[in-house]
């Protein structure tokens, strides 16, 4: 037996920097532990030394065997305890324990016991030899090649393990839909697959881009850990750390690794703009040793492909559920708020606003002004009511708040807020804009869990506020659907084809008070079905306006009026023709010509005609309503005040309307000869008007006790019943013939 490896030598001692390997020596024979300790004194393989670990026999092995794991090679004996002890051993270490990756290096010092051939065949070693031919150099030679077949087995282990585990990140990462939950998905894997913490950035875009072109100042931290967990939210251009920022910002320019002394940042390329880069607190060649290169190419890609499939999520989720002009809620994304708060059974209020007159602040500014004002309205609203659970813009300029119900928000002070919100004018370059908003509510105690329904009752409750103009909010009542479904079913009958309804003009002597000659005719729409039956005029008229038909009638009535008007015979040149104006007709444009067609078709001079008009036109100054006022009169024609006294103009408001004269509302005329403070508010208002130089027509005169009242309160003009009720054409000229003969006396 050659013993060489037993004469005197110097060990090569260097000092170990990295854990040792475990080489075990399996063998009955306590010389050959000795002698093989000897033997490798010293060595050392990629600057790791031996840790030599001893087992006197196969059972001995297995307990070693079985508590360390880390065995990169074992020498053992074939003969031991029985004949074929290391063989059995072998086959268990295989099989039983299941350990592929321990090199195995048999020995015999019975050469021909065990045929070499058979044994190299059947179980899965690394060599077979025997002792005697073991000189300290193919010992260390043997050890040496095997240490190498670990290492690769191991290093393919790893590589699978982290193939494995990066293959459920990959499906874990890619199933995150919001960028936030992905980008803390991506650092959680990325430390679990390096195995230890790890201080790390994941910096990118927040939405796709416009037209795939990053803006660098939206490059923020997505998700960060370690030390670095401050930074979360920050723009790349604000972290403090110039090498950091510097690599990062390097990184993604120019879609390579960047690598400094500290860390390293890799790119996230990506084909739809998302600029993206992770960066790591350690150097390339650790991340290299703990992950495997090719294993961080792949994780790296497989995080592009999340961010960038993340990213148009992102972008698509905006699109159905961030409205682009104000950077609010859209409508899906109310609903969905809503039905989420609703499965917890939160009570909860609805809010469906409008700016008033936001047509005119169209008209006036230009759209992409107006766009800038919805803006700052969602933006106000947002700083007005920030326990809302959210805000949306519905269309246009309506927007719908969701807040909770209950006690938390009570109406009147939902509306105060608002009211309170909006008192300081919007500034728009050099404009100043005062908006006034308009609310409808609705709450759950209408029995609705459903979103649609309840932001439904709230647009009732809120055209409500439009129709009637008397207040800046309306709570939802089942009155005002009832009410709505009526308007429909009357609109219907002013469009449907097969029963057409019919429309006709009567119209109602108004008389000078001081003769009771006349002085002018009330033009009155009135509505018939193919029947006969006349319907409800003021509810045909609603309804009209409702359904936007009342600009096609008010064209109707101004041609049809102004040329039966214009064709009475009998009548002195001074008689004039008042004609009401309809809030909603006053909005349009074609109004103008509307008009001027009607009276060039009937050669019919425009001071002969007096427009109505309601005081809820001039609650909020609206510059369209007073700019067509105005060239009324300009073109000669007078404009009065109908129903006045029962809307919101002040005495001293009155004096700076361009109007002609006022129309005394028949509530107080009918009452005034028995009651005293109605009798009171008349003679306020003719007071009033007379200081104003303003006529004065007092409505719903039915007795000759009204009329002398009216006479010596000075009074200019009377109307009603006293003297006629509303009369078609035909019967108008009988009115007349009568009513012009000397001596005539009404009532």
């Amino acid at each position: 037996m050659v013993m060489d490896f037993l004469a005197p030598s110097e060990p090569d001692v260097k000092k170990a920097t990295q854990v040792p390997w475990k080489i075990l020596i399996v063998d009955d024979d306590p010389d050959v532990h000795e002698v093989t300790k000897i033997a490798v004194a010293g060595c050392m393989f990629e600057n790791r030394p031996f840790e030599l670990l001893h087992a006197l026999s196969a059972q001995e092995a297995r307990e070693v065997l079985e508590k360390q794991q880390d065995i990169a090679v074992a020498l053992v004996d074939v003969v031991m305890e029985s004949d074929t002890a290391g063989l059995s051993l072998v086959s268990w270490i295989r099989s039983e324990l299941n350990n592929n990756f321990t090199r195995l290096i048999l020995r015999t010092g019975q050469p021909g016991y065990a045929p070499q051939t058979d044994v190299i065949m059947k179980f899965d070693i690394d060599g077979y030899t025997e002792k005697a031919e073991l000189s300290r150099t193919k010992l260390i030679t043997a050890i040496i090649t095997a240490l190498r077949g670990y290492k690769l087995v191991m290093s393919l282990e790893t590589n699978r393990k982290k193939l494995q585990l990066l293959n459920e990140h990959f499906a874990a990462i890619v199933e995150k839909n919001a960028l936030s939950e992905f980008a803390s998905a991506v650092l959680q894997h990325l430390t679990d697959l390096v195995g230890q913490p790890v201080d790390c950035l994941l910096c990118g875009l927040e939405a796709l881009p416009d037209y795939g072109v990053a803006d660098k100042s939206s490059i923020r931290v997505l998700a960060a850990t370690g030390s670095f967990e401050d930074k979360v939210d920050l723009p790349v251009d604000v972290i403090s750390d110039d090498v950091i920022r510097g690599c990062v910002s390097k990184c993604m320019e120019s879609q390579v690794s960047c690598s400094t002394p500290s860390g390293m940042a890799l790119p996230l390329v990506t084909r739809n703009g998302m600029a993206g880069a992770l960066y790591l607190s350690m150097s390339e060649e650790q991340l290299e040793e703990l992950v495997g290169a090719e294993v961080v190419k792949l994780f790296v890609s497989n995080v592009a492909l999340g961010y960038e499939k993340t990213g148009l999520l992102e972008h698509i989720r905006n699109l159905a559920y961030v409205d682009r002009v104000t950077g609010l809620s859209t409508f899906s994304g109310f609903i969905e708020t809503f039905q989420r708060n609703a499965a917890n059974n939160t009570p909860l209020l609805v809010v469906h606003s409008d700016i008033q007159r936001f047509r005119v602040i169209v008209d006036g500014i230009g759209d992409e002004k107006a766009g800038a004002v919805l803006k700052r309205t969602g933006h106000r609203l947002s700083q007005t009511f920030p326990d809302a659970l959210t805000i949306a813009r519905k269309e246009k300029d309506e927007f719908l708040i969701l807040l909770k119900g209950g006690d938390a928000n009570k109406i009147q002070d939902v509306v105060a807020r608002v009211e309170e919100a909006f008192q300081e004018p919007i500034t728009l370059d050099d404009n100043q804009i005062t908006l006034r908003m308009r609310l409808g509510f609705a709450s759950e105690d209408t029995d609705s869990q459903n979103a649609e329904q309840l932001v439904r009752f709230a647009s009732i409750a809120l055209n409500d506020v439009r129709q009637k103009g008397l207040t800046n909010h309306a709570v939802f009542h089942p009155l005002m659907q009832e009410a709505a479904f009526e308007r429909l079913r009357l609109a219907s009958l002013l469009t449907s084809a097969s029963n057409q309804t019919e429309f006709s003009l009567h119209y109602q002597p108004i008389m000078l008070a001081k003769d009771e000659s006349i002085a002018s005719f009330e033009a009155l729409m009135r509505f018939r079905t193919p029947s006969g039956n006349f319907l409800n005029t003021a509810r045909m008229i609603e309804a009209a306006e409702a359904s936007g038909l009342i600009t096609e009638i008010g064209a109707w009535m101004f041609k049809n009026a102004f040329a039966e008007f214009s064709q009475m015979s009998g009548l002195d040149e001074s008689v004039r023709l008042n004609v009401n104006l309809s809030p909603r007709q006053v909005q349009t444009n074609r109004i103008y010509k509307d008009i001027e067609d009607a009276v060039n078709a009937a050669e019919l001079p425009m001071d002969r005609l007096v427009f109505e008009v309601t005081e809820g036109l001039f609650l909020s100054n609206d510059q369209v309503t007073l700019a067509l006022l105005t060239w009324l009169r300009n073109k000669g024609a007078k404009v009065v005040i109908d129903d006045f006294g029962t809307g919101y103009s002040s005495f001293s408001y009155l004096r700076k309307l361009p109007v002609d004269g006022i129309k005394i509302d028949r509530s107080f005329i009918m009452n005034m000869d028995q009651d005293g403070d109605a009798l009171a508010v008349v003679k306020s208002i003719i007071a009033v008007a007379q200081a104003l130089d303003l006529s004065i027509t007092a409505e719903g005169v039915e007795t000759v006790a009204q009329r002398k009242i009216m006479q010596e309160l000075h009074c200019d003009y009377l109307q009603g019943y006293l003297y006629s009720k509303p009369l078609n054409a035909d019967d108008l000229r009988s009115f007349v013939s009568m009513a012009v003969e000397p001596g005539v006396k009404f009532g």
